[in-house]
């Protein structure tokens, strides 16, 4: 992955940027209103998530509010697509990863088989440890963690890869041999006091961790 950022005007909407990481902003422009001409400060624009774990942005054109998916705008801004194909692809399934190494021009036919065939990651089972109660759960995968606990299933994604802490008051972890290690590698001091609880509730009665 290149982390250079690299800024380039979008095709469509001279008036904003798109850079290789997925970042957006608009730039110092006139807008004409009804009392006349004003100066519009460019910023860098907020993204936030769809239901569908896509990050979104809102880009105002002619006075109306416009909504674009972030991969979209890298792709449309950086990525050729002669071929003239629908959708998106992320490479590694982690849709918040729009960076333009990560994204491809596909068609909704690849897409689906993509994410089938790589996107088995989100499927594998998860601990989640409540930081607040000290429970540790287990979800037969990370939608289900993220769908049952309020947490978007990205950031339990991002969460379990390691490039967030904790999502939503909770750590997660794979539910694998190796968990209660990988908890106490991964929180240090902290899985002490959450083993000292003694018996880790788990859901769906697949198994129970006792401290020994």
């Amino acid at each position: 992955m290149n982390d250079i950022e690299v800024w380039k005007p979008h095709p469509e909407f001279q008036f904003v940027e798109v850079s290789t990481l997925g970042n957006v902003r608009t730039l110092d422009r006139e807008v004409t209103t009804n009392s006349g001409v004003r100066l519009v400060n460019g910023r860098v624009l907020k993204p936030f998530y769809n239901k569908d774990g896509y990050l979104l942005t809102k880009i105002t054109v002619d006075g109306k509010r416009i909504t674009k998916g972030i991969h979209r705008l890298v792709a449309e801004t950086f990525i050729p697509n002669p071929e003239n194909l629908s959708q998106v692809n992320h490479k590694d399934c982690n849709r918040d990863n729009n960076n333009t190494s990560n994204l491809e021009w596909v068609t909704s036919e690849y897409n689906i088989k993509y994410r089938e065939s790589h996107g088995k990651a989100l499927n594998h089972p998860v601990l989640a440890i409540n930081l607040s109660t000290l429970k540790i759960s287990r979800f037969s995968s990370q939608s289900e963690a993220g769908r049952i606990l309020g947490v978007h299933k990205q950031a339990v994604n991002m969460v379990v890869k390691g490039r967030y802490k904790k999502a939503g008051g909770y750590r997660f972890t794979n539910a694998d041999d190796n968990a209660i290690e990988s908890i106490r590698i991964k929180f240090g001091d902290e899985v002490d006091e959450i083993l000292s609880c003694g018996l880790v509730d788990v859901t769906n009665n697949v198994q129970k961790i006792r401290k020994h």
